[in-house]
């Protein structure tokens, strides 16, 4: 393996021997394998990749889709059944967060056991000892035996704990939910803080924001096969028309009113038949400036007899973070009753307080506040547009907020 690869993965294959009975078990051994009790299931089919040091790869893909069975062989928790995993550099893993803690411990005593099992002495450990507490911010709870935490404290000290060793590769697994908003914020960052600092990230998650705002390069798994490996958006934008296509009310196309590449999915009986971004003189555009009076204009077809109608629109960068999101349920101006061929046009006027940039807008049309059920349409990267910089509001960051500067000399 080169010195500048940190994980690399050849013809990796799993397969699991799976028993109808806990008896099959015995019967086949007693027959010297000559009659076999047990169905076999491929988690990982002949997965080859590699990552090199300093790289931040996403992998993403369903449920069963072989994810937490790769995860596992390249910490070494599982062995292959065929293929090699070869990794270079002290590897972290934030899988099933304090799944080795023992709860009659006190926290420091976990804290402990934790740093040896990852191979720190007392000493190592006696000088991160009041980092990893001050991290998890769980007070005088961390003298009290883990049984008595809430979740969240349980999670707080495990990852405090996890990410305690600055490891030169990092796996996370789902692991941006831990604790509460604040706690959320500020794993994310130490995790962004390693990877800046040129730790080798692995992420795994279903969050699409998450993945395309911290990965360049993302890997698709299928049924455990390796589907894709390329840039994170592309992989995204994959991995979602393929997930609308294969529930039968979706495609991947190129709508001819918007004149963009977007993914389309629902049953159809209302739709969006244009988008259009005005200016205060109602003149259509596609580039503004920060704080701009701006109106988002959507043109909305019932194609069916509908007893409700919500639209919802979200505002996203070129991360595929989401910038800004609200629906007419909001407003408490849901339509009823829609009948079959109405037409309607949908303003949402608005300052455009937001940071230099490219900008995609998201639709949904749906009956209930959740566009994931009773979806007529959804419809990803619908609209586009941009936010110059026109030299006179040099600024950082995603939000202009237009403050008012006073000076006073005394």
């Amino acid at each position: 393996m080169h010195s500048d690869v940190a994980i690399s993965v050849k013809n990796l294959t799993k397969t699991y021997r799976i028993f109808g009975h806990p008896g099959d078990r015995i019967k086949q051994a007693l027959t010297f394998g000559q009659k076999r009790y047990h169905k076999e299931f491929t988690a990982l089919n002949d997965v080859s990749f590699e990552i090199k040091k300093g790289e931040t790869v996403g992998i993403i893909g369903r449920n069963g889709s072989g994810k937490s069975t790769l995860l596992q062989l390249i910490c070494g928790i599982l062995k292959p059944t065929s293929g090699s995993v070869d990794v270079n550099g002290r590897i972290s893993a934030l899988l099933e967060l304090g799944a080795g803690f023992n709860p009659e411990f006190t926290g420091r005593e976990n804290v402990y056991f934790q740093g040896a099992v990852m191979g720190f002495t007392k000493a190592e450990m006696d000088a991160r000892f009041d980092d990893i507490a001050a991290f998890a911010d769980i007070g005088e709870f961390i003298e009290q035996p883990v049984r008595t935490y809430s979740s969240g404290m349980y999670m707080r000290l495990a990852f405090s704990v996890a990410i305690s060793s600055e490891p030169e590769i990092l796996i996370v697994d789902e692991a941006f939910s831990v604790g509460d908003v604040v706690f959320q914020h500020k794993s994310k960052k130490r995790i962004l803080q390693l990877r800046d600092a040129g730790t080798s990230l692995l992420l795994v998650s279903h969050d699409r924001n998450a993945v395309a705002a911290m990965c360049h390069r993302c890997i698709l798994l299928d049924k455990g096969h390796l589907a894709m490996d390329a840039m994170a958006l592309d992989v995204m934008d994959y991995y979602y028309a393929t997930i609308a296509a294969n529930g039968g009310v979706a495609v991947r196309q190129t709508h001819s009113d918007f004149g963009k590449a977007q993914t389309l999915s629902g049953s159809g009986e209302a739709v969006v038949e244009s988008i259009r971004l005005l200016d205060n003189a109602n003149y259509e555009i596609e580039v503004l400036v920060p704080g701009q009076e701006v109106t988002l204009e959507f043109h909305v077809k019932s194609k069916e007899e509908i007893p409700r109608l919500i639209l919802g629109f979200a505002i996203r960068d070129q991360f595929g973070q989401e910038i800004y999101g609200i629906n007419t349920k909001s407003y408490d101006q849901e339509l009823k009753n829609v009948s079959k061929g109405s037409n309607y046009i949908f303003r949402f006027s608005f300052f455009a307080n937001i940071g230099i940039g490219t900008y995609s807008i998201s639709t949904a049309l749906t009956s209930t506040n959740d566009h994931l059920e009773n979806n007529y349409q959804s419809c990803d990267l619908a609209y586009f547009f941009s936010v110059h910089n026109t030299g006179q509001r040099f600024f950082g960051g995603v939000a202009w907020l237009n403050p008012i500067l006073e000076i006073h000399r005394f």
